[in-house]
């Protein structure tokens, strides 16, 4: 009796396309989730970008030098005063908005916007417009009578606008200052 022997190599030829075509499907979907993924991230990462640099551009700059006024009776810093202005012109910054902190080692005195503790008058304005745009220079003058701040020492101020953009200041009043004067500090 004759066996007969079966050919099986083209049937182990359509096995390996198979396998080879499953491989090259599943390669594919995995290739679309990753550059699906990345491009995702690609776009969040642009957002942030650009909050970020909207943010940077909306932020504000202290002038140089610190005006400040001791009273008569015990030498205690009556006001503060100081120039602002913004660093960019992307977004302007609406000083009515504004919210003062001034600090010291024994005391936080928070001033929000609208607080007539704070006074602000435009030094140098480009247009009617009230808000405070590149080019244009706006004076603040804080009342610092309840912060209590006295002749030696260190305060800071915080100003921050209504959209997070913030900056920081910090002087120390001399020691042996006369009471009821002009002071600048630099």
């Amino acid at each position: 009796m004759r066996r007969v022997e079966s050919e099986d190599q083209a049937f182990t030829g359509a096995e390996a396309a198979i396998v080879l075509i499953a491989i090259v499907v599943v390669a594919s979907v995995f290739a679309y989730v990753v550059l699906g993924a990345g491009m995702a991230t690609s776009q969040k990462s642009q957002q942030t970008m650009y909050a970020a640099l909207g943010e940077a551009a909306s932020g504000l700059r202290t002038g140089d030098s610190v005006i400040v006024k001791l009273d008569n009776d015990r030498g205690y810093v009556r006001f503060v005063e100081f120039d602002l202005e913004t660093l960019a012109d992307i977004a302007p910054i609406d000083p009515g908005r504004l919210t003062f902190t001034i600090a010291t080692k024994d005391r936080l005195v928070t001033i929000p916007p609208g607080d007539p503790r704070a006074t602000i008058t435009w030094r140098y304005r480009r247009d009617d417009g009230d808000l405070l745009e590149a080019g244009e220079v706006i004076a603040v003058r804080l009342n610092a009578v309840d912060a209590i701040i006295a002749r030696g020492d260190t305060f800071s101020i915080e100003i921050t606008a209504r959209d997070g953009a913030s900056v920081s200041l910090a002087r120390r009043v001399p020691a042996g200052a006369e009471k009821n004067v002009y002071l600048e500090l630099f």
